[in-house]
């Protein structure tokens, strides 16, 4: 499962910049995810906002008994 995710400045600083995730939406292959997190991309570069988009893999968490 993937998590997509962008990061968006609105200038060089490191300062302005903010991490935007998809948690609405959890993707089960890592091009689905990219093909989400390009897209938000593309709407921010167009918007005129530094953008860099990715996916993050999501690991099943298991429990000791």
């Amino acid at each position: 499962m993937f998590l997509s995710i962008v990061l968006a400045c609105t200038n060089p600083n490191v300062l302005s910049c903010n991490i935007y995730s998809n948690v609405k939406d959890i993707f089960p292959t890592r091009e689905e995810c990219l093909v989400d997190a390009l897209k938000v991309k593309d709407d921010f570069l167009d918007a005129g906002v530094y953008a860099k988009a990715g996916c993050l893999k999501l690991e099943v968490m298991g429990t000791n008994a």
